[in-house]
């Protein structure tokens, strides 16, 4: 079993100007056409990774546009709408929203050394998410992320995880990193933070940690302390932000350990020194010389002028085929032998015997990252359609909102209170009912979930 996933980065949607938006838009559709291709050759994705810049100034505009393309390249990919995970770049930043209490903040993060910046940032979470002056930036992102099921944990965590099942056992764990909590139109190598909260993961038995950031590690201030524990305990790191294309296995004499670190490219760079590019990758596992691998085939494609399309980059890939194959040892990976096919096929019919018509929603801390195709969409349709006001309305009309509330950021509060109706298979059912009304005609679709008993 291989799991196939399209990874983009730096789309820009809002970048066009000076007569570029019909090139832009044209070299977008001859991206999903590729993607078609590849999905009909390779089969299926299971996801659609975006690592930043979805938009080009973080205005509302630009995530209405980049959300109606994501529903074509999703469906090209044999994919649902909502298959999609995302994290932050600088221009998913709306500059006009940093109030000069937060620009003076940055300036000021930009002279410290890394224990004390880490100090601070920690002193700013224990304000709350109301008091932060580095999320306001972010608000338009947040709803856009939101819809996918990728905004932050919490305004403590800003980040999320998302879990795919490989064969043999072996689950692969997506992390997506925010590099932009200190970010503005001075960024630069060495200037922006991540904080210890997002890079002190751990090596799970089972697991492969993959990371997701917007910006390379070398931009950060606390980069020698997020390298020591990302190049340890993950095993693949995916960036953007600095729109060149490339594919690196890096290994550490000291530590033993191997990890790859895969650069997008800029799906619609700004600049014209820079090509269009997009990655397909395909993960799975193997044991040789009595050690299993992570195996990550990585298809890179670029624009080709003289076709007027994209094709394989074959300067990349030394001018021969379509794709280079890298395996990656993982000593803490223990593979589970298959069961026999009779004992698969009872397995599948028992799993589908137990599902109800209210389907289990997992709810991992305050982000809800479930892979139920009800719930998803109902999620999908509340960020998508509605705005704050009718998001609250609705939340008031099925009462769902919580009795307290120590986040009274108005967005915090909807996605607990969507959260918790997630655990309460009853109000899924009726904001699926409220929902309906308030999105296009065409969207709207018969209740997946089961009504309250009465």
């Amino acid at each position: 079993m291989v799991l196939r996933f399209l990874h983009l980065s730096d789309i820009h949607f809002g970048q066009e100007k000076d007569g570029t938006l019909i090139t832009q838009d044209f070299v977008r559709d001859e991206l999903t056409k590729d993607v078609k291709k590849l999905a009909a050759h390779r089969g299926p994705a299971s996801r659609v990774i975006v690592t930043g810049d979805v938009a080009y100034s973080g205005k509302s505009d630009e995530y209405d546009r980049a959300t109606a393309w994501l529903e074509k390249l999703t469906a090209a990919c044999g994919l649902g709408d909502t298959h999609v995970s995302t994290i932050p770049g600088n221009h998913d930043c709306d500059l006009s929203a940093i109030s000069n209490q937060a620009k003076m903040l940055q300036a000021q993060f930009r002279l410290k050394g890394p224990d004390q910046v880490r100090a601070d940032l920690h002193a700013i979470y224990e304000d709350g998410e109301a008091a932060n002056p580095f999320l306001p930036k972010l608000q338009q992102y947040r709803t856009f992320a939101g819809g996918y099921g990728c905004d932050f944990e919490s305004h403590r965590r800003p980040f999320w995880t998302r879990y795919f099942d490989l064969p043999g056992g072996i689950r692969l764990k997506f992390i997506g990193l925010t590099s932009v909590q200190v970010s503005d139109k001075d960024d630069k190598p060495g200037n922006i933070i991540l904080g210890n909260v997002q890079y002190t993961i751990a090596e799970e038995d089972n697991v492969v940690n993959i990371v997701l950031v917007h910006h390379p590690l070398d931009w950060f201030i606390d980069k020698d302390a997020a390298q020591e524990h990302l190049h340890n305990n993950a095993r693949v790191i995916m960036v953007g932000h600095e729109h060149t294309l490339n594919i690196q296995k890096i290994s550490d004499a000291f530590s033993g350990k191997e990890w790859l670190v895969i650069h997008a490219g800029a799906t619609n760079p700004p600049d014209k020194e820079y090509s269009y590019q997009y990655n397909w990758l395909e993960f799975s596992c193997l044991e040789k010389n009595k050690q299993p691998h992570l195996v990550v085939e990585i298809f890179p494609r670029t624009w080709v002028q003289q076709k007027v399309q994209f094709d394989a980059d074959r300067t990349r890939l030394g001018g021969a085929g379509e794709s280079v194959k890298i395996e990656i040892p993982c000593p803490h990976l223990q593979i589970i032998a298959e069961p026999q096919q009779a004992d698969v096929a009872r397995s599948a019919t028992e799993e589908r015997a137990s599902q109800s018509v209210t389907p289990t929603v997992q709810v991992q801390g305050r982000s809800t990252m479930s892979n139920d195709g009800g719930f998803d969409r109902l999620r999908y349709f509340f960020w998508r359609y509605l705005d704050w006001r009718q998001r609250l309305q609705v939340l008031v009309q099925v009462d769902a909102l919580p009795e307290t509330a120590d986040e009274p950021l108005p967005q915090t509060m909807e996605r607990i209170a969507l959260e918790a109706a997630a655990r309460d298979g009853a109000k899924l059912f009726e904001l699926w009912q409220a929902v309906m009304p308030l999105i296009p005609e065409e969207k709207r679709g018969p209740n997946p979930f089961a009504p309250k008993k009465s």
